[in-house]
């Protein structure tokens, strides 16, 4: 954007503030965050399931135990997207007593549900949620699968270990493996196998333990630029950054920007490369 001839410069900087300012920050998310708990309550029953979205999503951003029984009504919600905000708005909250209801939705429908169901489990760290947490281990989808060997990872109870073990050693896909792996080390106190942030590399195959290759890099980001047009350096990340990437793009809600988004995901090379996709249509 211009900044203007001097003259100008007041206003044009003034217009680029305001600008920045809503392209960074959803305006349905700023109008909820300012409604009070008990408005936000009353909009988990609203008619339109945007509504009902963004105000389970201000209950988990507010960590108020007053949203804590709403909330659990409303993982029974008929549209998944509800369901998602719901079971992660619980995890921020953080009661114990959402593990046995969250535990239930790693039966949902949705991948995505269960998928913020187990990010949720790991965020509460009750041991009373393990159990639940090893089931999904042998869940079909692989997002899944590595979703609950980090919740697992986040616990720490030893009990994991075992199942862990079995999915670090047999399952069909590297990646799963690779992440069952990282939350053994959890577990077990030792060092993470991952690069820092800012100094990601592909790890190529080089032993039994099949991390994944450039080829499997590669390959999923080339499905993420088919369905959704990012182009993504797939050398500066790992193969759980790119499913990750993917997931959160496939539940973006038309108000998200790319900082809520995939603000702590992506290289600044790649949000500068990206951000067209983010701009407001005119």
């Amino acid at each position: 954007m211009h900044k203007g001839e001097n003259n100008h410069s007041g206003f044009i900087k003034g217009l680029y503030l305001l600008l920045f300012f809503v392209f960074l920050f959803p305006a349905n998310a700023l109008l909820q965050d300012k409604k009070g708990i008990e408005e936000l309550i009353r909009d988990l029953g609203a008619e339109k399931p945007l509504i009902r979205r963004d105000a389970a999503a201000a209950l988990g951003r507010a960590k108020d135990a007053r949203g804590m029984e709403p909330l659990l009504k409303a993982l029974q919600d008929e549209d998944e997207g509800v369901r998602r905000e719901v079971a992660k708005a619980l995890g921020e909250i953080g009661d114990p007593g959402a593990v046995r209801p969250l535990g239930a939705m790693l039966e949902d429908t949705d991948e995505f549900v269960r998928v913020n169901a187990l990010e949720a489990l790991g965020r509460i760290k009750s041991d009373e949620a393990v159990d639940s947490i090893i089931a999904g281990l042998k869940n079909a989808n692989p997002l899944v699968r590595m979703s609950a060997a980090a919740s697992l990872g986040r616990i720490g109870n030893k009990k994991a270990i075992p199942p862990l073990e079995e999915v670090a050693k047999n399952d069909a896909l590297s990646h799963v493996r690779f992440a069952a792996e990282q939350a053994l080390a959890q577990v077990k106190g030792e060092a993470i196998v991952k690069a820092p942030e800012r100094e990601r590399t592909q790890r190529v195959v080089t032993d039994e333990k099949g991390i994944p290759s450039l080829a499997e890099l590669e390959q999923a980001a080339e499905r993420i630029k088919g369905e959704y047009g990012l182009i993504l350096d797939y050398k500066k990340y790992d193969i759980m950054d790119l499913l990750d990437i993917k997931a959160r793009m496939r539940m973006r809600h038309p108000g998200d920007t790319m900082e809520s988004l995939l603000g702590d995901l992506l290289t600044q090379e790649d949000k500068e490369r990206n951000r067209r996709l983010f701009e407001p249509k005119q």
